[in-house]
């Protein structure tokens, strides 16, 4: 009776919502409910409230007539995660339903995370929802944790007042009337029937709300059904009927989804009756329920007339072979149909990896992109993915795809295949966010594993196949219709319409493949007769796919024209894989041509084996046994016609390959030659002088050379000529080595007593394996007796070849007759020791000027070349040069360092008392026979200060090697080899040495512009500029010298004036001396000349006639700039541009002065060389011109010694 009851009771409900519809509709404006289309958000949802408001009124007083009620529910959620705002997970979806349990609480009245419509997703709506719980049961909840107001944290104390409200709530068994054992209702218990059969019930139903245009699975009916325990109940099919005020066309079509709003099945359309039948069929586990939602799709395109329809959908039927239990028609929510809500959108483009085209794949392709579509969200919200659905409509069966995924950013989810294996679903739990703007690419991929001669083709069959959810509206979004294909064929693309909507490429599952060549593994070479497994030739086989068998493989051969041979003189034929196995064979060749290979030949072989050959590319080689009816120099070629071997099949799909090509491949060619060697005297090493004493010399290298052998050729001895202008037995331990590898050790090794022309030597163990068609060389190394004289020398006797039996075939085994090259050898002539000299390196360092205090100066370099054998440099004399311009005290400690041109520390050297000095002992500096190295001399500076030890600038200190000091107190080294002390026998050497200043300038030029290039005529006109760095120290500068030129024509440049500044931009000018920066008192009165050079000399002064010099402190820079009145420019007549040149000049020499390095200011400037004057400032006292103090530009950095480079101003003329 309860079944009958609800029944009246919800076809009332029904009945009586229709009602209302029907006078909303009929009376004026108090009962029309507005047209949705063009109306604001706010006030569609202000209606929708009002209405809502009215429906739970009706239903409370249809409560109140019935005695039934209208809310609750069952709960049995269990709260074990804590979730704050963002967080997406299936718990989330419980929290949401537990919430909507109570109408304070609930999340929405309507949309997304409304009763029937909960998702995974905490969103804002679920926070505030929270919130609500939270302050209702504030005392339970946030009293205890100090709080006052709820804060949207679903945490520990929300969880536990949840489950303890949620276990609170019975099941109810009773007519709906009774109190049960809970406070549930009857109309929410469902009762698992005794016997086979269903249960259909009505489950909490969605809130009425709108049905935008373009929205998708919108949630109208919630149907729970509950299967016997005795046994799992399959329904095959949902009959769904519309109702209320509408007409079919306001839903383009109906679906069927599961508990987490994946669609079952295809999209299916009401019929003339009104009705439709969901046929997707889904299985309800015994004693287990499952609640299905019907749902429903908008149309994309607007239709004025159908806003402000209420519409609803009832489940009026259901096909199962269960006996049903329950009422029908179950009437869930009426929603009112919108045509004006603009709700998120998506815009679909063809994927990056998606194949595009029609293409061939073989069995065995793995992880393989079948389709890929990209999803962009447009700019009304954020959108989530929650599903995909993809539809394979070739032929090829779901077993024949395996490992399939879908791909989103990379990451694979899981597809679960429909009963039919045509459908591929995958549901993205918690659903991927899609930020507006942005896009996802979605693909499928897998491994093809069988279906040859099949095709693959994942289309997408309708819009609604991809769920897509605005995060704002929380309506779903049906995806557009695209149409990119425009007419095209064969290509992937978004179609026009639907079944399908996207239009997947088709691969077309294609067999094994098989593909033979000749392969290189095996070159062409020589091959001995009567040898077993000696190869043939070899190829590749590339297969692809699948493995695959081959029964049956012919082979022609082609050899020398002989009367003789034939390929039945090849036997124990076989087929050799990459490890070394024999996979097919032996077999013996036959003199008949195969009638089933291509090709001119002598001959054939078959392997009747079956082989089977895997997927890849592998090489395989042919061996076999040449008979001795071969004859030297005769050839042996095979060829095979891959199309012509026979039975072969793939071994995943059985099918019938034929290999490629249809052509002969020919493999390399063979040519058999007997055991051969040759032995020969390498002219390396050539004659040359060896130390007496000497252990492990080579004295000569012999060649084995087998490269005109059939097979390896095995030496066991070999006999040599020795001979000597000494003695014989200076010679001792004679060995013949393989690199580093003695091949005559222990007893095999030759002390020689006499001179011979068979010195017979004997390898070790089985001999000096030769390999054919190669030559080895070997060396002969010996130790010379200590005070030995006279030359060694080694060679051959080509009349020792007749009686020489020591070369066999390693594989024959038969004697080889092998050829002795006549020859005597270089001659090595014994010394009793090796040879050193010293001259300076060409690397030397130049004459510069360092300033005082300088640390690790390189002052010069000496190169050691050494002769007859490897020399160790113990000690080294070395000299002060130049006496009268240095002195020892110039260097810290009166020391140097010695180093090595890697930069090891040597050794080192003290000048004591005066200009010489002799090196400590060196360590590690040896100098290998015939080469060179190099030594370098270092040295730290000393200080100049008034108490000393130096006391001024200028000196040039020089050090050098002093080649009058040899022997053990001066240079000497020690024979590698000998052990003998060796001194050099040289010269002293000449090294440019250093000019020793406590500061100097650095100087560079810096360019004009092109407007200042530009010659006019005019006062202050700038002619040149340059920069002056002082390094080390404070420099005084005293005098500057312009060479200047002007063409032929009428320009003159008269009173010049030098400006010194302290910035780059020439915008500071330094006042030391005037405000402007002019460092001469007046300006220098040029002489007018117009075609004559002219040298302009700038001294600074303060006051005319002053006697003063300029000073650029320690590490500052001057930038100067030389002016001059221009004038006469383009005179009348001229008949070309005019040009004035100006330089700043250098000195090609230092002073000449005999008593000091040093001068004053005005002995420099009597000089011949006079042109740049500076002084180092090498005392602390205030510098003066009187002072012995001053130098001229030779080597200043920067400035040549002529000058430095000239500007050119040139006239517009």
């Amino acid at each position: 009776m309860q079944i009958i009851r609800e029944s009246y009771a919800s076809k009332f409900v029904a009945g009586f919502v229709a009602l209302v519809a029907a006078l909303f509709m009929l009376f004026g404006a108090s009962f029309a409910v507005p047209v949705a289309h063009g109306q604001t958000i706010e006030e569609l949802t202000a209606q929708i409230n009002s209405l809502l408001a009215t429906i739970s009124s009706l239903q409370a007083q249809l409560a109140a007539m019935t005695g039934t009620s209208t809310g609750g529910g069952s709960c049995s959620y269990t709260f074990s995660a804590n979730y704050s705002q963002g967080d997406s997970a299936p718990g989330v979806m419980d929290v949401q339903k537990f919430l909507n349990m109570d109408s304070a609480t609930r999340v929405t009245a309507s949309g997304v995370g409304s009763a029937g419509n909960e998702t995974q997703f905490f969103g804002s709506l679920t926070k505030a929802a929270v919130i609500k719980f939270q302050d209702k049961y504030a005392s339970d909840i946030l009293a205890p944790v100090g709080l006052s107001a709820g804060t949207g944290y679903w945490g520990p104390s929300s969880r536990a007042k949840a489950q303890s409200l949620c276990n609170a709530v019975g099941t109810g068994t009773g007519t709906g009337t009774g109190t049960g054992t809970g406070d549930g209702t009857g109309d929410d218990t469902v009762t698992t029937p005794a016997g086979s059969g269903l249960v259909v019930s009505s489950a909490s139903q969605p809130s009425a709300g709108l049905a935008p245009l373009g929205a998708a699975r919108i949630p109208f009916t919630r149907v729970t059904f509950t299967a016997s325990a005795d046994g799992d109940v399959t329904v095959s099919g949902v009959v769904v009927e519309r109702i209320g005020q509408s007409v079919d066309a306001v839903l383009s079509d109906v679906v069927l989804l599961d508990e987490t709003g994946t669609q079952l099945g295809l999209a299916k359309t009401l019929n003339s009756a009104h009705q439709l039948t969901l046929t997707e069929p889904f299985t309800v586990k015994a004693g287990t329920s499952r609640t299905m939602t019907i749902g429903a799709n908008r149309p994309s395109a607007t239709t004025a007339a159908h806003a402000g329809m209420i519409v609803g959908l009832n489940v009026v039927g259901v096909n199962t072979s269960a006996a049903i239990s329950g009422s029908l028609p179950i009437s869930g929510a009426l929603h009112t149909v919108n045509e004006g809500l603009t709700i998120g959108s998506v815009t679909m483009a063809r994927g990056a990896s998606d194949p595009g085209a029609a293409q061939s794949k073989e069995v065995g392709e793995t992880g393989y992109t079948f389709s890929s579509i990209r999803v962009t969200a447009g700019s009304a919200e954020k959108v989530r993915l929650n599903s995909i659905r993809w539809n394979q409509i070739g032929s090829a069966g779901s077993s024949d795809m395996t490992n399939l995924k879908t791909y989103v950013d990379g990451v694979a989810y899981d597809v679960v295949a429909s009963s039919d294996g045509k459908f591929f679903t995958t549901v993205f739990s918690g659903g991927l966010e899609i930020d507006k703007g942005f896009n996802k690419e979605i693909s499928i991929k897998g491994d093809v594993d069988g279906g040859s001669g099949r095709t693959i083709a994942f289309d997408i069959a309708k819009r609604t196949d991809l769920s897509v959810l605005g995060e704002l509206y929380g309506f779903g979004i049906t995806p557009p219709q695209t149409n990119s294909c425009a007419g095209a064929t064969g290509v992937s693309c978004f179609t026009s319409g639907e079944d399908p909507w996207w239009d997947g490429a088709t691969v077309t599952v294609t067999a094994g493949t098989m593909t033979v060549s000749n392969s290189n593994a095996v070159p062409a070479q020589n091959i001995a007769v009567n040898s077993p497994n000696v190869p043939l030739g070899a190829f590749v086989v590339d297969v692809k796919g699948e493995p695959i068998t081959v029964a049956q493989m012919h082979f022609n051969m082609r050899t020398g024209d002989g009367a003789g041979e034939d390929v039945d003189d090849v036997t124990n034929i076989v087929l050799v894989d990459a490890n070394g196995s024999v996979v097919a064979g032996p077999v013996d060749g036959s003199a008949t041509d195969s009638a089933s290979t291509a090709g001119s030949s002598h001959g054939s072989f078959s392997f009747t084996d079956s082989v089977t050959f895997p997927v890849g590319i592998n090489t395989y080689t042919i061996k076999g046994k040449v008979g001795t009816d071969f004859e030297s120099n005769d050839i042996i070629q095979a060829s095979t016609t891959p199309t012509d071997w026979s039975t072969v099949r793939g071994q995943v799909t059985g099918n019938t390959i034929t290999p490629s090509p249809a052509s002969a491949i020919t493999l390399n060619q063979m040519t058999v030659k007997a055991g051969a060697l040759t032995v020969s005297v390498s002219s390396v090493p050539i004659a040359q002088t060896v130390i007496s004493g000497a252990l492990g010399f080579t004295f000569a290298n012999y060649v084995f050379d087998a490269s005109a052998s059939g097979e390896d050729v095995r030496v066991t001895t070999i006999p040599l000529y020795y001979s000597t202008s000494g003695t014989a037995t200076n010679l001792s331990n004679c060995q013949i080595y393989d690199g580093s590898t003695s091949k005559t050790s222990g007893s095999n090794v030759e002390n020689p007593s006499a001179v011979g022309s068979s010195t017979q030597f004997t390898f070790d163990g089985t001999g000096l394996i030769v390999p054919k068609g190669t030559a080895k060389t070997l060396a002969l190394k010996c130790n010379l007796s200590s005070g030995a004289t006279g030359a060694y020398w080694w060679g051959l006797d080509s009349g020792q070849a007749a009686g020489f039996t020591g070369a066999t075939g390693v594989d024959s085994g038969q004697t080889i007759t092998e050829t002795l090259t006549e020859a005597n050898g270089q001659k090595m002539t014994s010394s009793t020791g090796g040879s050193l000299t010293a001259v300076l390196d060409t690397n030397s360092p130049g004459y510069e000027i360092v300033s005082a205090g300088s640390t690790g100066v390189e002052l010069a370099r000496i190169k050691f070349s050494a002769s007859n054998e490897d020399i160790d440099l113990v000690q080294v004399a070395l000299q002060l040069s130049s006496v009268a311009s240095n002195t020892p005290v110039d260097l810290v400690g009166r020391s140097i360092s010695l180093y090595d041109t890697v930069g090891t520390l040597i050794g080192s050297a003290v000048f004591p008392t005066g200009d010489t000095a002799t090196s400590s002992t060196l360590s590690n500096f040896r100098v290998i026979k015939d080469q060179s190295k190099v030594l370098v001399i270092k040295g730290d500076i000393a200080n100049i200060s008034n108490s000393g030890p130096l006391t001024r600038s200028g000196d040039l200190l020089a050090v050098d090697y002093d080649g009058n000091n040899n022997g053990l107190n001066g240079n000497y080294g020690t024979g590698v080899s000998s052990g003998s002390t060796i001194t050099p026998s040289s010269a002293d050497t000449s090294s440019s040495g250093v000019r020793i200043m406590e500061g100097y300038p650095l100087l560079s030029q810096v360019a004009l512009t092109s407007d200042e290039k530009l010659l006019e005529n005019g006062a202050d006109t700038t002619l040149y500029k340059f920069k002056v760095t002082a390094t080390g120290d404070d420099i005084a500068l005293y005098k500057f010298s312009f060479s200047t030129g002007s063409s032929t024509e009428s320009a003159t440049t008269s009173t010049f004036g030098l400006y010194a500044f302290t910035d780059s931009g020439y915008s500071s000018a330094d006042t030391t001396f005037s405000s402007d920066g002019l460092l001469n008192a007046s300006n220098l009165l040029g002489n007018g000349n117009t075609n004559t050079g002219l040298v302009a000399e700038i001294l600074p002064a303060k006051t005319k006639g002053a006697t003063t010099t300029y000073t650029v402190p320690a590490g500052a820079s001057r930038w100067f700039e030389l002016r001059a009145t221009i004038s006469t420019v383009n005179k009348p007549g001229n008949t070309s541009p005019e040009t004035i040149s100006i330089s700043l000049l250098g000195d090609a020499a230092f002073p000449v002065n005999s008593a000091n390095l040093m001068q004053k200011a005005t002995g420099v400037d009597g000089d011949t060389n006079d042109d740049f004057i500076w002084s180092p400032v090498s005392t602390t006292t205030q510098n003066a011109i009187g002072d012995l103090d001053f130098t001229n530009g030779y080597q200043v950095k920067g400035l040549p010694g002529t000058n430095m480079p000239s500007v050119t101003l040139t006239s517009t003329n």
